[in-house]
């Protein structure tokens, strides 16, 4: 549920000329009486919900507001004044504490009903829903990132699983990097300021190498602040900005020990009515002198730290938290509560022409459409997608049928991020190398489909023959894929790129011949 305002492009704002701050904000910008600036009132905006584009109710503006939105307003126009025509709409969306500005077109779909809406209220108004929260233009994305940026749109918690020196920490280090502009200092540091990478070490058992421990060494009561809440407070202060934190060989440590606070609290997470994701404090607030210190060693934004203060602190929606996993003897296996909180991708795929000419990843420009999801339920999506939503749940009915009787059944925390993974997918329908040339919608849902079975379903699935029979890993691999050519009948048909490869059922056949060893499991 994000919050958006929605303005009109004047002629004299498509010239790029600025808006004066912060009294001709309200005038020009939200049409208000020139009495309620001149006596600091606060300020009425319609406001109506973007599922529905028809009921209208009042809501209050304070005057302070209005400067931040206006701030952000005039950077807009001073930077793309030539791109901007007379009637374009722009769309002012709150994330977190900050505000981001895009043009909708007038060749949009979107423009014209929102073009009737402004004509009918004759005001400018304020949209509160989602409004897609979908990226406008993928083409620039590159296809080999797709599942790691929509991965992490769906669910902030990544493992990136594969054997040593394929890259994993690398790659999150560039997805970092890839929020910057290619000339911008950011980009060419050698690491970006959202980036920060934490060692596990194998000697953990608890959060206090993480989080923070309260030391009384010297009689009187001090926190000990991690790396990791030292980032978190980092992220706070910006959050336009996606901040990615790399846990570097997250299961030399048992997981469910050192993190056990974070997979409690990720769970908490819910979207507000003003688009925000919150989550349940990671340190909960106190009133002892110790905290009131410790949140101004964290943060110099006094907003933040009254945050802190307020409601103690939380996970903020711009922080992605990533983990590298090898498996091998030195290494704890993951129990079914981290990789239910989890997604999971397998990185083995080894090319050794690759990395020789470019200096970093070129995985196209990313930022807060692509990264921060708004949604986190199922229920946040289902409304806006329902016949695709619908086609999904019939893909897990299936194969839920197979896992029936198993530990390996799938629940509601699974359809949620399915179901969110799915439609996270949908923009992503360029056929790269190829312009103007598009995949079926049904490819790009099979194809979403047949990912997240690999990251939410496979990952699950372990055990010697007595849970995990040859026959069971057939009778699931034809549903799978039966399931799969439902949805998309041509997904396996050879067309001129070839035959399709399925991420789950090239895993099946792995973990179907190393069951000849007696036991198998999705990790490797």
């Amino acid at each position: 549920m994000n919050v958006l305002y929605i303005c009109r492009v004047s002629e004299y704002q498509a010239r790029g000329n600025q808006i004066d701050i912060p009294k001709n904000i309200g005038i020009e910008f939200f049409n208000v009486p020139q009495s309620y600036i001149e006596k600091a009132k606060n300020i009425e905006v319609n406001i109506c919900h973007i599922n529905d584009l028809q009921s209208f109710v009042s809501i209050e503006i304070q005057p302070a507001t209005n400067l931040r939105w206006s701030s952000k307003l005039n950077t807009f126009l001073e930077d793309n004044g030539d791109r901007l025509s007379e009637g374009d709409l722009l769309v002012f969306e709150k994330l977190g504490r900050s505000f981001c500005v895009r043009c909708i077109k007038k060749a949009d779909s979107k423009y014209a009903p929102l073009v009737e809406l402004m004509d009918k209220d004759e005001k400018h108004m304020l949209l509160s829903g989602n409004f897609d929260n979908q990226p406008t233009d993928t083409t620039s994305i590159s296809q080999l990132h797709r599942p790691f940026i929509t991965a992490i749109k769906s669910k902030p918690f990544l493992l990136l699983a594969g054997i040593s020196g394929t890259g994993k920490s690398r790659i999150v280090r560039e997805l970092a990097r890839a929020c910057w502009d290619k000339d911008s200092e950011e980009y060419e540091a050698q690491k970006p300021r959202n980036f920060e990478m934490i060692q596990v070490k194998p000697n953990w058992h608890d959060s206090s190498e993480l989080i923070g421990y309260v030391s009384r060494v010297s009689g009187t009561p001090v926190f000990v602040a991690g790396d990791f809440l030292k980032f978190v407070a980092k992220a706070w202060e910006e959050p336009e900005v996606p901040y990615f934190l790399c846990l570097d060989e997250m299961n030399l440590a048992p997981v469910e020990q050192y993190f056990a606070e974070f997979l409690s609290v990720v769970e908490s997470r819910k979207a507000n009515d003003n688009g925000e994701i919150m989550t349940d404090p990671i340190l909960k607030k106190s009133k002892e002198d110790w905290y009131r210190v410790l949140t101004s060693e964290l943060t110099d934004d006094e907003e933040v730290r009254n945050q802190f203060l307020e409601d103690g602190i939380c996970i903020p929606q711009n922080l992605i938290v990533i983990g590298t996993v090898n498996m091998d003897e030195t290494t704890f296996s993951f129990s079914r509560k981290v990789l239910d909180r989890a997604m999971t991708i397998e990185m083995n795929e080894v090319d050794l022409n690759g990395g020789l000419t470019e200096c970093h990843e070129n995985i196209g420009k990313l930022g807060t459409e692509e990264l921060i999801g708004t949604a986190v339920e199922g229920k946040d999506v289902y409304t806006a997608y329902r016949e695709v939503c619908d086609k999904a749940i019939a893909y897990l009915q299936k194969v839920n049928a197979v896992l029936e009787g198993t530990p390996f059944k799938i629940a509601y925390r699974t359809r949620n991020e399915v179901l969110l993974y799915v439609v996270n997918n949908l923009p992503y329908n360029q056929i790269e190398g190829e312009d103007e040339s598009v995949y079926k919608d049904e490819f790009v849902i099979a194809r979403a489909l047949d990912e997240i079975t690999s990251m939410k379903i496979l990952s699950r699935i372990e055990g010697d023959e007595s849970k995990v029979s040859k026959d069971f890993l057939e009778k699931l691999r034809q549903t799978i894929k039966e399931g799969l050519e439902t949805v998309f009948d041509e997904l396996f048909e050879e067309d001129e790129d070839g035959v399709y490869t399925s991420v789950s059922l090239t895993k099946l056949d792995e973990m179907t011949a190393r069951l000849d060893s007696g036991y198998t499991s999705f990790w490797s």
